[in-house]
């Protein structure tokens, strides 16, 4: 703890995904990827260039193992036709407890079978049988042990196929035998993250999702309900209770605060930063941010967020970006929100709506979009927007919209729908349906929004595919891609961009070299701000000058 030196335990050839410190502190649980008993055959074939893949086969899987700090003994635990992650031992240190699923990973880019949602919990002793303790056919996730070692708190869905089911806090005995048992039936939304104990054992801790806003519930084991700790709604995520139970560690950010990590009592009260991990954020000219509620599609209740232009004035009309966020089962939450104060402090407002199909609002909010994808959920959208007009906040011959993954498939679908937009961004989109089932990762997806598969549900796959009403595009669009996007395979940016090439519209196709679903390397997420501002500032703002604010710097 004093720093040194480090003194590698392990030599792994795959590298070690994680890891877990024994309470004696003398072992470490650990997960790796087996390395192919067949490995000096797979080197030789892919030397000599004879390696071809035979696809979903030949799989790879992780598994636990254990290592002596002192001796660097290693012992493996689990073995077979599966993939262990999250160990957790035991407050005696005689057991582990882990999930697992039957997923595996290949020697290529294409890797993980992402679809297969069924995971369960398990307890193995070093040298003994693993015991199976949950056979819900939803993933089980997430293990943590009561201080008595008689129980295994865990997180859990009920429908590997329901992409939008709620996730519960479940117990169960941690010696097999008995029931689990649902902590959180009652509570309308679902728990995020691992869960906690309390010293005594009689209430867990976790992270929930109310609307907007981030909570830490605490939830009794017996006979009571799931309240929240802290009285008033904010950015509340992760939760780890001190050994003594009196301390609460949690992270927090709010509009103008990124995230950082601070303590409270358990009780929630008296707060205190630790952290200041982005002191430059105070440098900043940063736009207010209002949560907004209106009516959408046939009545139902709408939230979403405005971020304010810097230096906004009531009755001032400003240029105005609608950005989408993923999923469709995603949010906008009550928090730093990095794109959107960039677009603030150019003097653009921001609308981030949460349509039905988002989490934090219940599922039956959340499942209201399921065969209608581009439906209602796009109507909840548009009538934001009229919300923003209404209010006198958004200049309507002023209006670009952007989004992502999802979003991105609702900007291509927004601009075959509507010309109210003057300029478009659409990053990692779905343009056709039916190839995107055979081209990502997540297939099950698609057949849980569309109720079934392209050939049995065509009509919808079809319907709510933007490609298909590419002939109606006039707004200019920006489209921007990863090159090694496994979730939205590129494909579905090159035929809608070839597409928009042949009917003259005005398009520009950004690749990422390198870049997954996410552009994370810095110099390429630097580059896509520029081109966005540019973008937007030609045919959003044109001529405008730059929007100064009092004591901040500008971008």
């Amino acid at each position: 703890m004093r720093g040194g030196e480090a003194e590698k335990l392990t030599d792994e050839e795959s590298g070690v995904a994680q890891f877990a410190w024994s309470p004696d502190g003398n072992r470490f649980a650990y997960v790796v990827r087996d390395t192919p008993q067949d490995k000096a055959e797979r080197d030789k074939r892919r030397r000599e260039r004879f390696d071809t893949i035979v696809v979903d086969s030949d799989f790879i899987y992780s598994h636990l193992w254990t290592i002596d700090r002192a001796t660097k003994a290693k012992k493996r635990v689990t073995e077979g036709s599966f993939t262990v992650a999250d160990p957790q031992w035991s407050p005696k240190g005689d057991l582990i407890a882990y999930s697992s699923s039957r997923a595996g990973a290949q020697e290529s880019a294409y890797t993980d079978i992402s679809d297969d949602r069924n995971t369960d919990i398990f307890v193995a002793a070093p040298g003994g049988k693993p015991v199976q303790l949950t056979t819900n056919p939803g993933p089980d996730s997430a293990p943590r042990w009561s201080p008595d070692g008689k129980w295994i708190a865990y997180a859990s869905s009920p429908d590997p196929l329901d992409w939008a089911a709620k996730t519960d806090l479940m117990i169960v005995a941690s010696g097999g035998g008995g029931a689990p048992r649902n902590l959180t039936g009652e509570f309308n939304e679902s728990i995020g993250g691992a869960p906690d104990w309390s010293p005594d054992g009689g209430a867990l801790y976790v992270g929930a999702t109310v609307g907007v806003y981030g909570q830490v519930l605490r939830v009794p084991v017996m006979n009571g309900k799931p309240t929240a700790i802290f009285e008033s709604p904010a950015g509340y995520t992760g939760v780890d209770l001190s050994p003594d139970g009196r301390s609460l560690a949690f992270l927090f950010e709010d509009p103008k605060s990124p995230r950082d990590l601070y303590v409270a009592t358990s009780a929630g009260r008296q707060p205190k930063k630790l952290t200041d991990f982005n002191p430059q954020a105070k440098e900043f000219a940063l736009g207010d941010i209002e949560v907004l509620r209106w009516k959408g599609a046939d009545g139902l209740d709408i939230e979403g967020m405005l971020v304010k232009p810097v230096g906004f004035a009531q009755g001032t009309r400003y240029p105005t970006i609608l950005q989408i966020h993923g999923g469709p089962y995603g949010r906008f939450s009550y928090g730093f929100e990095s794109r959107a104060q960039i677009f603030a402090g150019r003097g653009y407002a921001v609308l981030m709506p949460n349509p039905r199909g988002s989490t934090g609002y219940g599922r039956k909010f959340a499942t209201s979009n399921v065969n209608d994808w581009g439906g209602k959920d796009f109507q909840d959208i548009m009538l934001g927007v009229d919300e923003l007009i209404k209010r006198g906040v958004a200049d309507e011959a002023r209006l670009g919209v952007m989004g992502g993954s999802y979003g991105g498939f609702m900007t291509f679908w927004t601009i075959t729908q509507t010309d109210r937009f003057k300029a478009a961004i659409g990053h990692a989109g779905i343009s056709d349906w039916y190839s995107f089932f055979g081209q990502s990762d997540i297939p099950g997806l698609m057949e849980y929004g569309f109720g079934g598969t392209p050939w049995t549900a065509r009509e919808t796959y079809e319907r709510w595919s933007p490609i298909r009403f590419v002939d109606r595009v006039k707004t200019p669009i920006m489209i921007t891609h990863g090159e090694q996007d496994r979730r939205v395979p590129i494909a579905q940016a090159e035929q809608l961009y070839r597409a928009l090439r042949k009917r003259g519209v005005e398009v520009t196709f950004l690749r990422f070299p390198r870049e997954g679903h996410g552009i994370t390397e810095p110099n390429h997420v630097i580059d896509l701000v520029r081109r966005q501002l540019e973008w937007f500032e030609k045919r959003l703002n044109p001529g405008a000058p730059p929007n100064v604010a009092t004591g901040g710097k500008q971008d």
